[in-house]
């Protein structure tokens, strides 16, 4: 009896150990393949690396770069990075040049750019429109790379995207669901919708939702977001532990800190609406449901964050994408 007792606890033991071997790997391999983007979303080059006859001269010269199909398209990041410099020349035009390591990726010929010296980029971010600015036959996307300072091959770095996408593909035993691989242009798409609900239903602006939840969740990034569908950084309540609700330990301000897990994106944003909707937000609702500033002053000022840019931040996504039109929609269409 007791040797059938044992042999049953090492078998619940093992079970449980391989379940959360198991976890760890996919998130793992989630957060491999989301490390990586390839610059636009269909690749087609259209003139490589190396010896090519000049389509201004005609003669037989040097490309630095790689030439992509791109007619005015949004350009993705291809690593997280730091945008080095931005700048404007008659050669490369509009361009931005982004590091990423001992990489340096120049993104070329751009019509638009959405990123400034500086600032921190991920993997997948829009960062500029493809164009036709500079030396230039037509709109297309011309990348430079360089590894510590000497040109390399940019086809280098694309087949290194291929590779890891296809390593974590095959890991994870198919392609990662779609809520893990959105850019931030197909996360905005995915939930404004909702958040424009809950505008009509509670008076939050839709652009102060879809702004907190792109920065706390870095866009659906977050372990807490892609393992407990946590999008705004919720902590357990005393109710949430006493109804036996689930959750996930993280450390934050302290270690093993309890966060809500839900079922869905949804159940998440449906939450926060209703924290903010509680007393100790009371002084947000006497702004208007455009008054996105209002709002997250008010939010900070009641100590829903502790990060002295909290505003500053999440309205330079709602500035960045346009989240404003979304408040003004959601007032037009409950009219």
């Amino acid at each position: 009896m007791l040797v059938r007792l044992a042999l049953c606890l090492f078998f619940l033991f093992m079970v449980t150990k391989c379940s959360a071997e198991e976890l760890h790997d996919r998130q793992y391999w989630i957060a491999r393949y989301l490390s990586v983007s390839y610059p636009l979303k269909n690749v087609q080059v259209s003139s490589a690396f190396g010896s090519r006859k000049d389509p201004f001269t005609g003669k037989v010269s040097f490309h630095s770069g790689l030439d992509l199909k791109a007619k005015y398209e949004i350009v993705y990041s291809m690593f997280d990075g730091v945008v080095e410099a931005i700048g404007s020349n008659k050669r490369s035009g509009n361009h931005i040049i982004i590091r990423h390591g001992s990489y340096t990726v120049s993104y070329c010929h751009l019509s638009r750019r959405y990123v400034e010296p500086g600032e921190k980029v991920y993997a997948g971010m829009p960062v500029a429109v493809s164009g036709n600015t500079g030396r230039s036959t037509g709109a297309h996307l011309h990348l430079t790379v360089m590894k510590d300072g000497k040109i390399t091959d940019p086809s280098v770095l694309l087949r290194f995207v291929s590779e890891v996408r296809r390593e974590s593909c095959k890991a994870l035993g198919s392609e990662p669901s779609v809520e893990f691989c959105m850019s931030q242009d197909e996360f905005i798409e995915s939930y404004h919708d909702k958040a424009m609900q809950h505008q009509r239903k509670y008076g939050i602006p839709a652009s102060v939702t879809l702004a907190q939840m792109a920065y706390e969740s870095n866009w659906g990034r977050s372990e807490l977001a892609r393992v407990g569908k946590n999008y705004f950084g919720v902590k357990c309540s005393r109710q949430w532990l006493a109804e036996g609700r689930p959750y996930s330990l993280y450390d934050d301000d302290k270690q093993n800190e309890k966060f809500c897990n839900y079922e869905s994106a949804y159940e998440s944003m449906e939450h926060h609406a209703h924290i903010l909707m509680g007393k100790n937000y009371e002084s947000c609702r006497k702004y208007s449901q455009t008054d996105y500033h209002g709002w997250l002053m008010a939010l900070k000022k009641a100590g829903y964050a502790t990060n002295p840019s909290y505003v500053k931040d999440c309205e330079s996504i709602i500035m960045k994408y346009k989240l404003y039109q979304y408040d003004r929609l959601a007032m037009d269409i409950r009219s």
